[in-house]
C-alpha cells in the first residue's frame, strides 16, 4: 500500500519545466498536464506492480493525452517518481 509520494530532483525539474512550457504555448494547458500527471500517479497507487518494468525495480507508465512517461519505483510504502520523461527524447540510461 502506498502512503506517500516523493519526487526525485530530476522529476521535479522536468515536471516544472514541462508545465511552464505548455503554459507558454496555451494558457491553462500547463494545468491540464498537472491534472494528467496527478491522475497517472493515482493509477500507479491503485496497482503499482501492474506497469512495465524497465530495469530492475523501475517501472514506466504513459501519461494520458500528453507525450510523457513516468518512471517510478516503490520504496517500502513510498511511491518515488524518478523521472517525468518526454517520449520524443532519447531513452534514459539508468
Amino acid at each position: 500500500m502506498i502512503n506517500s509520494v516523493k519526487f526525485s530532483k530530476e522529476a521535479t525539474n522536468e515536471f516544472r519545466d514541462s508545465v511552464e512550457w505548455y503554459e507558454l504555448k496555451s494558457k491553462g494547458l500547463g494545468l491540464k498536464l498537472t491534472d494528467k500527471i496527478d491522475s497517472t500517479i493515482e493509477r500507479i497507487k491503485l496497482n503499482f506492480n501492474f506497469y512495465s518494468k524497465v530495469v530492475e525495480d523501475i517501472r514506466k507508465i504513459q501519461v494520458n493525452r500528453f507525450p510523457f512517461s513516468l518512471f517510478y519505483n516503490v520504496e517500502e510504502d513510498t511511491l518515488v517518481i524518478l523521472r517525468i520523461f518526454h517520449n520524443k527524447r532519447k531513452p534514459i540510461e539508468w
